[in-house]
Order: C-alpha cells, then structure tokens, then sequence
C-alpha cells in the first residue's frame, strides 16, 4: 500500500464519517496540514498517528488500511451511537499484511532510537 493509497482511505473514511480535516487533526492533537499531508500521501505517518486516526474514526486500524469501494460504510450518528462500520472486505490481504509488517519494522526501529537515548 502506498502513502497516497493510505491517505485516500484517510480522507474518504474522514469525509464518511463526517469530519473536517481540522475536526480529526484536533482529535488527535495534530496540525490542520499533517492531515492534509496525509491525505495527499506526501506524509508517511508514524504508526501511532494512524492507530489515533483509526480510533479517531472509529474503526480499527485493519479497517482503515483495507478499506476500498467494496465496502459497505454504515454511518450512524457519531454522538449517538459512535459510529458502525460493516465492511465486506475484498482487498487482498497480501497488501495489508505488507503495511502492517512495515508499520511494525518501523515502530521497532523508533524503539531502537528511544532505548539508544
């Protein structure tokens, strides 16, 4: 999967659920153009950013990187309810699974830099 794949599922996730990229960027105590830099896939973000995108959206981090056309987005009242998402997922598990590795080397090596301080 590649940034602007990601930040494609960002923004259409985002827009679904009806957040402004200034609404997500203040759930998770970011700037307005880091989401904006996400969605345009000109930012790779850490993976801590895309667990407090996915719970900011309420869904779960596999949701966020499969999500495509295929699937079915139920989009309750975010103040009522939380928010439902039912997903038919046709994506190639393959993909996500690659991401998911990459995100986790990623987080390893942030461990790394952190213990070597």
């Amino acid at each position: 999967m590649t940034n602007q794949e990601l930040g494609e599922n960002v923004r259409k996730i985002r827009e679904l659920k009806g957040f402004s990229q200034q609404n997500l960027a203040d759930e998770i105590k970011v700037d307005q153009k880091t989401i904006s830099r996400i969605e345009k896939g000109d930012l790779s973000p850490k993976f801590e950013t895309l667990v407090s995108v996915s719970k900011a959206l309420s869904i779960s981090l596999s949701q966020l990187l499969a999500f495509n056309e295929n699937m079915i987005f139920n989009n309750y009242s975010q103040h009522q309810q939380g928010g439902q998402f039912v997903a038919y997922n046709n994506t190639e598990i393959d993909k996500v699974e690659e991401l998911y590795k990459q995100l986790l080397k990623e987080k390893d090596e942030v461990i790394e830099l952190l213990k070597a301080r």
